[in-house]
């Protein structure tokens, strides 16, 4: 699978909002500058210089390639984290230094029913990857979501997963919180429970697309092995 060499790009903030009211993701519009187009494929990223010392953190793309003047970034803000604070605090017109695109973590050419796995945040490639698939590339196989999250308040993107559920047959999601409230009445625990659960007659003829932080990935990705998904049909971002 061919990929475009990253390249240097100037780009302007177009939009910017939060996606949830506790203030824990932002959303970011990016649209290019100089060069004016780019190229990139649905599970990349962009690796972002974010002061003049020239220290850059890397974050995933949720827009897909189908816009081809700019890109869209979900960040997730974290404490004193230096790449969050810099791009939650970016005015609109203002410009940043990006390289882009970069990362392996893309779709395969195959023909297996499809498993999307991610933990927090890890959920940005892999929405760029689901809306690729359903929307641009009209995919007609069998897609499943597992999203892990801690509680109601960090949710996002609900509604339009729904919509994705109802138009597109072929996907169906889940939701899995680690601390929900007593209202909540859906899968609980780890995401790794819930697949125990929907699973136990195993994957083998299924493959693999898991994002999260490092450990989780881990986890998961023995979760996977145990129920007989091979793995080499197992493919992963770490972060």
């Amino acid at each position: 699978m061919e990929m475009s060499k990253p390249q240097k790009y100037t780009a302007r903030v177009s939009d910017k909002y939060f996606l949830t009211e506790n203030e824990k993701f932002v959303y970011l519009k990016f649209e290019l500058v100089l060069p004016d187009r780019i190229e990139y494929k649905a599970g990349q990223y962009v690796s972002i210089k974010i002061n003049e010392v020239g220290e850059r953190r890397s974050y995933s793309i949720a827009s897909t390639s189908s816009d081809n003047h700019g890109f869209h970034l979900i960040v997730e803000v974290v404490g004193e984290g230096k790449g969050s604070n810099f791009l939650k605090n970016l005015e609109i017109g203002q410009e940043i230094e990006a390289l882009a695109p970069m990362g392996q973590f893309v779709i395969k050419e195959t023909s297996k029913k499809m498993l999307f796995v991610a933990t927090g945040s890890g959920i940005v490639p892999i929405w760029s990857m689901i809306n690729d698939l359903l929307i641009n590339k009209k995919e007609t196989r069998q897609m499943r979501l597992h999203w892990g999250m801690r509680n109601e308040e960090d949710l996002f993107f609900v509604d339009d997963l729904n919509q994705l559920s109802q138009e597109h047959p072929n996907f169906v999601f889940d939701i899995v919180l680690s601390k929900p409230s007593e209202e909540w009445d859906l899968c609980n625990g780890h995401v790794q429970d819930c697949l125990r659960r929907d699973f136990s007659s195993g994957l083998n003829d299924w493959e693999a697309y898991v994002c999260g932080r490092p450990e989780i990935v881990i986890e998961i990705v023995n979760t996977l092995s145990e129920l007989k998904m091979n793995p080499e049909n197992i493919y992963h971002e770490k972060f």
